[in-house]
């Protein structure tokens, strides 16, 4: 009994007795994820472990594509708006990198001119202006000329 499951295990390499041959791809696996940080590291792990290989390959786009219809199906039409909504922010981020590097150069943050009207309105009222130089009494008020 023993020759044969050596002989199967040889056969089939690891996997074949319920195990992979990745230590990574097991923790993967055997991973339980219950909050949103674990969800978050379960994402990072398998983008480093198993997707991040197959990024320069000429049809992972289309896989993304496919993979992100299969991930969303479970999901309420609430959630999937959302989670499109940030894949909508990202493609606006990278169309945004990808128009200043074809311009060649960086553009400076210009800061905004005030314009003539656009002062901004304040609640409190200054009264300190009446006793400025502008009184045409100055200290005496019987002093008009």
């Amino acid at each position: 009994i023993k020759a044969d499951l050596d002989n199967t295990a040889a056969l089939f390499g690891a996997a074949g007795l319920g195990g992979s041959s990745s230590k990574e791809l097991d923790a993967l696996l055997s991973f339980e994820p219950r909050t949103k940080e674990d969800f978050h590291t379960l994402s990072s792990k398998i983008m480093e472990v198993i997707i991040g290989r197959l990024q320069n390959k000429p049809l992972y786009p289309a896989f993304v594509e496919y993979h992100a219809r299969q991930l969303a199906e479970p999901l309420k039409d609430t959630e999937i708006r959302k989670a499109a909504s940030a894949l909508t922010t990202l493609a606006n981020e990278k169309q945004k990198e990808q128009r200043e590097k074809a311009s060649g150069k960086k553009k400076p943050k210009t800061v905004a001119k005030p314009a003539l009207g656009s002062v901004k309105a304040s609640h409190k009222f200054d009264t300190a202006v009446y006793d400025e130089a502008l009184d045409d009494f100055g200290n005496n008020a019987d002093d008009f000329m």
